[in-house]
């Protein structure tokens, strides 16, 4: 059931970025704020992070990996199974039982630490960035016959959720900052930790 919800969505969403984007509009001060970015700073972007989290794969990173499992009991560690590149967690037994690792609005690593949070789900590339390629990728294919199954195929991959530590969490956001426009893609920023990804299963 939840494969067939997924796929519709995507669909939907493929559909919703396919309307926004064919389009020139004339006025620039529109323009900016759908591209605005952020965590909630447009209902563009809003919208794509509440759909994203349903369809959109889960990595972690090794970093993150080998800490967690320093973090958490030994009797818990059986509870997270690495089979090659797959990494599956319960989530009730570590996410629900080690809450404070992964959850808190303190900003930095020193704060974040001293709180108790050690890890960060990050949006891989950020969501301004991917409006920005979703974008330009609906300028590329809007001629196409099959656009709609193209543009879909591309919004299961545009970004992923990675589980990171928050030192490499603070990497990614200060390289991010510095740039005022045309923001890091994934590629861009998974090679700023140096580090290998794990598929990241939460069941």
């Amino acid at each position: 059931m939840k494969k067939q919800i997924s796929a519709e969505w995507i669909n939907d969403t493929a559909l919703l970025f396919y309307q926004i984007f064919s389009v020139d509009y004339e006025d620039a001060s529109f323009n900016t704020k759908i591209m605005a970015g952020g965590g909630g700073n447009s209902t563009l972007c809003s919208t794509w992070t509440q759909l994203s989290d349903d369809f959109l794969g889960y990595r972690i990173s090794k970093k993150a990996y080998k800490l967690l499992l320093n973090l958490i009991s030994g009797e818990d560690k059986k509870k997270i199974i690495k089979q090659e590149n797959d990494i599956f967690i319960p989530k009730k037994i570590i996410y629900d039982k080690y809450r404070g690792l992964f959850f808190n609005n303190a900003k930095g690593v020193v704060n974040r630490k001293n709180s108790g949070k050690y890890f960060h789900f990050d949006h891989n590339p950020s969501n301004k960035k991917v409006l920005s390629l979703l974008k330009s990728k609906v300028k590329e294919i809007k001629d196409k016959p099959d656009f709609l199954n193209e543009l879909a195929n591309y919004v299961k991959h545009v970004q992923t959720v990675d589980l990171i530590t928050v030192e490499e969490d603070d990497v990614r956001t200060k390289a991010d900052l510095k740039l005022k426009e045309n923001k890091m893609d994934a590629l861009e920023r998974d090679k700023l930790l140096k580090t290998k990804f794990y598929n990241l299963h939460i069941v």
